[in-house]
């Protein structure tokens, strides 16, 4: 979920709770990956059935491509929820979190990552303070 649409819906405290829930979720399920690849590891021996060896394999293989994935992903959605809780502090009153949509800004900011050739595309989202009515944009 974006920030804008989990603002409409959840709230900025509901949406940045959900993120960091979510974003725990990929790291468990990478501890686990991690794990089944360190018992397949264990159990890995040429002396054992081609077919059970090769299953092996693939098992670690697969796991632990799994593993990176998941933390990659667990370090993103962890990343952008801490920067978005770092940006809704309005610069006014000092309130934190009490924010309302004030409309979706027209562009959408590029993040190129350096070792792959994957955009992120993030939308800046311009945010109301419901305690004064400042208004300023996260993203």
């Amino acid at each position: 979920m974006d920030l804008s649409e989990g603002i409409r819906k959840k709230g900025f405290r509901g949406w940045y709770e959900r993120q960091l829930i979510e974003a725990h979720l990929f790291l468990i399920s990478g501890f686990l990956c991690l794990i089944m690849v360190i018992a397949s590891l264990e159990e890995f021996s040429l002396r054992t059935p081609a077919w059970e060896t090769l299953l092996r394999f693939v098992a670690m293989l697969g796991g632990s491509a799994l593993c990176l994935w998941t933390l990659k992903r667990y370090l993103v959605m962890l990343d952008y929820a801490e920067f978005a809780a770092e940006r809704s502090v309005c610069e006014k009153c000092a309130a934190y979190g009490g924010l309302d949509l004030g409309g979706v800004a027209a562009y959408r900011a590029r993040k190129q990552d350096e070792d792959e050739d994957e955009e992120v595309f993030a939308a800046p989202v311009s945010v109301r303070c419901r305690k004064c009515g400042h208004q300023w944009t996260i993203g």
